[in-house]
């Protein structure tokens, strides 16, 4: 729902752009829809995000370029990506995201 009670996903702005909702942390690893972790972003960009990132946070998506283009040193630079190879990177850094937050968890309780 939007900020003003709206629950239209394609808002149409004053600038033409369509616009969507997109969830920061994404519904499908348990992101709630609240103010706080929803952003309206025009449609095209939140299409290229799940293209290029898929359900990565922002952060994740950080460390996803980082790794691809700054990589561990010079051997890593010269990588030849595969499609292969990038989906399982967004799987590690999922994991590790998901690891921590785990661990996070359990020192609070």
């Amino acid at each position: 729902m939007s900020k003003n009670g709206s629950k239209n996903n394609n808002k149409k702005p004053e600038n033409g752009r369509k616009m969507t909702r997109h969830h920061l942390l994404p519904a499908s690893r348990g992101g709630l829809t609240d103010q706080y972790n929803i952003v309206t972003i025009p449609r095209r960009y939140h299409e290229s995000w799940h293209i290029f990132f898929g359900n990565l946070t922002p952060q994740e998506a950080i460390q996803f370029l980082n790794a691809i283009f700054l990589g561990e040193g010079r051997k890593q630079r010269r990588k030849k990506w595969t499609m292969e190879s990038l989906y399982e990177l967004q799987l590690t850094i999922q994991k590790q995201t998901i690891s921590i937050e785990k661990k996070q968890k359990k020192k609070k309780q």
